[in-house]
């Protein structure tokens, strides 16, 4: 009993020293109707810890997750989801032709390839979404009260295997009352 109490103390005081690495953060989250549906655009800022830039130098890939929810304010209940999106976008480093490969995949699916040489070129593939389609705006209802949030995560790592330490940007939420 004594040997797992120690063991869940030297745990906590780890937590307690250890950094979160939370300097990221979602700024500039836009949401536009265009075309029928509700579209979302973002940055985020900070996103590139040394060590991640580390990483990235190294040849490893590196990816970066941001999750976009759209939800329905309620009184009473629970806010509804509505819909909910994915982005996920990589990068690895070519140290023979100095180049970067970057790839965006929405939903799972690929949206967009490139390549490129510019550091501040693959910074902002990274780390902006422009005009992702959320949902159609006819599966909304007039007059109520809706907000997006959207969070990132740079890096998924565990600490001792189970507990979460991630590389993260915190959720932003915009919200607004959708008129038709």
């Amino acid at each position: 009993m004594k040997m797992t109490g120690c063991i869940w103390f030297a745990l906590s005081l780890g937590a307690i020293a250890i950094p979160l690495g939370e300097a990221a953060q979602v700024v500039d989250l836009v949401s536009l109707v265009r075309g029928g549906n509700l579209h979302v655009s973002f940055l985020v800022a900070d996103g590139f810890p040394e060590e991640i830039e580390r990483d990235i130098e190294t040849g490893l890939e590196v990816s970066f997750r941001y999750n976009v929810e759209l939800k329905r304010a309620r009184r009473i209940w629970p806010d509804a989801l509505i819909a909910k999106r994915q982005v996920r976008t990589m990068v690895s480093y070519d140290n023979l032709t100095k180049r970067y490969s970057l790839t965006r995949e929405v939903d799972g699916e690929i949206d967009k390839t490139a390549i490129v040489a510019d550091t501040d070129a693959m910074r902002r593939f990274m780390t902006s979404v422009e005009s992702l389609s959320v949902i159609e705006v006819s599966m909304m209802e007039p007059n109520d009260e809706y907000y997006l949030r959207v969070n990132g995560v740079m890096k998924d790592r565990n600490l001792l295997l189970f507990i979460p330490w991630d590389i993260s940007a915190s959720w932003k939420e915009s919200r607004f009352t959708y008129l038709r």
